[in-house]
This record gives structure tokens, sequence and C-alpha cells, in this order.
């Protein structure tokens, strides 16, 4: 890899040749504790063989959403100015529908609307957590008002930078309803997609037989050359994920036409307390790799791989969960056991994890 990335220090800038090396980051906080919703696991169980990096292309590393870039920062204008830290005078700019708790954890399916510099420093951050994936949109999120036009153009530039730092692409497309289109299809022939997220959430605003008609035609377009991910909300009364709750349990009650090539983005409650969410975590690999439970039929999908993609996001969103503590959650999801041999261990995250001392998984 040849390609310079920008550090800032002060008002100076120094470039280097290489992706940044892993680093290690604070220690997790103390462990959750189980509760009458579930067992809270701290331990990788012995199924949960962590791959090396770049190696499994379904073993996710990555975090969309909770990334905070380190130091304090002042209010300045329409952004805020990095007062100490290794980024200290680095201006960011506040985005129409970015975070503001802080305004310093940036959603990477926003990353391209900032400027380079910022861009540099969170994809530097991201390196360091020894994360292989970074998660874009080719609908950049709330671009239409911060004034951002796409183009195939554009987006095969930014995933070829994304590249350029050693990261794999992951497409997390909001619109499932769409046919290929020309900007999926160029990056796709230019072989800058090594994930594709079908829809953001699609139970909320389309029938499952809609959504299970256009996964048949994007798993055939596809052909097996990269995985694909389902994902959907997370009931908000029961504080459960994917298949609880009307209408997720019409979603997919049968995986096995998919087996092995579409996988599970699962997004959990943020309310929920980490017991819940375990046995949540526990469910859903249930219904998809064995099919047991109510809303399951078939024989199951054995090949398919449940991912903890979205856990502590929205309390992120709105300050009441920092990245610690996010990285904290997941790693627990990681170290969730098994009943059934049928069932395969957690595969991955999407929301930031890192093992209790600190060092990168």
């Amino acid at each position: 890899m040849n390609t310079a990335f920008w550090f800032m220090s002060g008002s100076s800038s120094v470039a280097t040749s290489a992706r940044p090396a892993i680093v290690p980051h604070a220690p997790l906080p103390p462990f959750d504790q189980s509760d009458a919703f579930g067992e809270v696991h701290t331990v990788l169980p012995p199924e949960q063989v962590i791959p090396s990096h770049f190696t499994d292309p379904t073993w996710i590393r990555a975090d969309f959403n909770g990334v905070t870039l380190p130091g304090s920062y002042l209010w300045e204008g329409d952004g805020v100015r990095m007062t100490s830290g290794r980024w200290k005078g680095l201006y960011v700019p506040f985005l129409k529908g970015a975070n503001s708790t802080p305004p310093t954890m940036i959603m990477t399916p926003m990353l391209v609307l900032y400027p380079r510099e910022v861009q540099d420093a969170v994809l530097t951050e991201h390196a360091e957590r020894g994360y292989d994936d970074f998660i874009f949109d080719t609908d950049p999120w709330n671009a239409p008002e911060n004034g951002y036009v796409t183009s195939p153009a554009k987006m095969t530039e930014w995933a070829k930078r994304l590249k350029s730092w050693g990261f794999r692409t992951f497409l997390w497309h909001g619109n499932a309803r769409s046919e290929v289109d020309q900007m999926f299809e160029t990056l796709m022939q230019a072989g800058l997609v090594n994930f594709y997220g079908h829809g953001v959430e699609v139970d909320e605003f389309m029938t499952s037989e809609e959504y299970e008609a256009s996964l048949h035609r994007m798993d055939h377009y596809i052909k097996g050359r990269i995985p694909i991910g389902a994902h959907f909300t997370a009931d908000r009364e029961r504080k459960m994920g994917y298949p609880i709750g009307f209408p997720r349990d019409t979603f997919l009650n049968d995986w096995s036409p998919f087996d092995g090539r579409v996988h599970l983005l699962l997004q959990l409650n943020g309310t929920a307390s980490a017991g819940q969410q375990g046995a949540s975590m526990y469910y859903a690999r249930q219904h998809v790799n064995a099919a047991i439970g109510d809303a399951a039929w078939g024989p199951g999908a054995p090949n398919s791989r449940v991912i903890a993609f979205e856990t502590m996001a929205t309390e992120q969103l709105y300050g009441r969960c920092d990245e610690n503590y996010g990285n904290l959650r997941q790693w627990e999801l990681l170290c969730g056991t098994r009943r059934d041999a049928r069932v395969r261990p957690v595969s991955g995250f999407g929301n930031g994890a890192r093992r209790p001392d600190g060092t990168a998984l």
C-alpha cells in the first residue's frame, strides 16, 4: 500500500505511508450483571474462534456509529474545535443529522460529507481499533440536508479511498426496494464492495413479501460473489430483536433458500439489559441456523451468520451511552454460549468492540 495518511498535530500535518497500526485502548468498563432476563457472558466460549484479520468475509469488525475522536472540544461557529489530544486544532463542522452528544462521535455513512482532514482523523481511529470493515452508503445519510449530491463517480472515488486505507468496504444501503442501479453495478464491477447490507430496518417500510422478492433479485444478481445482510428493527415494547414481534415475525420465516449467502445484521434494543440482549441474540441465532421458534419454519440455514450489528447505536446517538460501554456490550454478546450445536457463534460486530483489557479483537 502506498497511500499517504495525514495526521493533524496542532496546525501542522504529517504524512505517513502505511495504514496506522492497531494500538490498545482503555480497558472496558466493569461487566454487566446477569438478571432475570438472561445470563451475561464475559469469556469467549470454545466455539467462538475469532478469525485472523481479513480472513473471513462474514466475520465483521466495524463500528458505524460509536467511534469518537479523543480529546476535549469547544463549539466554534457551526462546529467544534478540538482543544486537546492528538487532534488538537482540528475543526469538525456540525452537519445536519449528525450526532451532537458528542459531536466528535462520527457516523460512518456520513463521513464522506466531512472535510478531508476530518475523514483522515476518523479513518485513523478506525484502523487503530483494528476494524477490518468500514460501513458506508451510496446515499450518504442526511446528504440532501447538507447539500451533498451523490453520484457513481463520487461513490467510486470514496470506496477506492476506503480501500486505500486497507478497509473492506461494507455497503449498507437503505433502499431495499430499488433494483440494481448504475451506482451499485459500477461499484460491483470495480470490486469495490465486500459486503452488501440490503436495506435498513426494512420491516418499517415494506412487507415481508416485498422484501423477500427484492432479496431474491439481489441474491440472483450477486451470485455469491459477496455476502448479503438483512437488517430489521428491534421490538420496542418487549425490547427484543428480530424475529420477535409483529411485523418482524413475518420476515424470512424460512432462511434455507439463502443459506450461507444471506446473513442477519441483528439490531437490538439499546434500552434492554445486557442479559436481555444476550437472550435475544441467542433466539435470533436459533431462528436463522436451526429454524427454532414460533416464527421459523423449514430446515434452517446452518451456514448463515448472525452479526451483532447494531446494539447501542441509538443510545450513543442520544448521549446515553459512550463508545466504551458500547464496546463492552458487544464483547458480552460475542461471548454468548449455545445449548444447541446447530447454533453458530456470533459472527462479529458492527457497532464496535474490543477485549476487556482494551486490546483489539
